[in-house]
């Protein structure tokens, strides 16, 4: 892991981590926003077909959209100047959560992944490769919007 992991690492409260992914996007000002306004503009201010492809895919996943204190359906189980982390359970056994903080290096992204049985971890590892090359896209649209 990298000193980025280790950082994300300490805001995950799962069990056990099976998966975890790390990103930084790169900004000239990353603590102008919080995390929340950051994980807002990443997942919500995207465009109309790629929310509907992530509330699809996620829909696939089994993860249902909630609605309240939410980031594109996410429940928001942490948030304060440091980061947010959203947290989701699904019924086929795989539990996410996404993180997001604003440090001097840039905007820290991060998924971690729970997968609780056989089934669940078939499922990740058909859908990881699309899973990551849509988190890099997410990023780099948001920097190209922060600019």
């Amino acid at each position: 892991m990298t000193i980025e992991s280790d950082t994300l690492l300490a805001c995950c409260t799962l069990a056990r981590v099976d998966h975890v992914d790390t990103h930084v996007l790169p900004t000239a000002r990353p603590t102008s926003r919080s995390p929340e306004m950051w994980m807002r503009e990443i997942l919500e201010n995207t465009s109309a077909a790629m929310r509907a492809r992530l509330t699809a895919g996620w829909a696939m996943l089994g993860l249902k959209l909630h609605r309240g204190d939410t980031i594109l359906g996410w429940p928001i189980s942490h948030n304060d100047a440091e980061y947010v982390r959203l947290h989701r359970h699904s019924p086929v056994g795989l539990t996410g959560q996404l993180v997001t903080r604003a440090s001097g290096d840039g905007v820290q992204f991060a998924t971690f992944v729970q997968l609780s049985n056989p089934a669940a971890r078939a499922l990740w590892r058909r859908v990881l490769p699309t899973h990551l090359e849509i988190v890099r896209s997410l990023l780099r649209e948001a920097g190209e919007r922060a600019h």
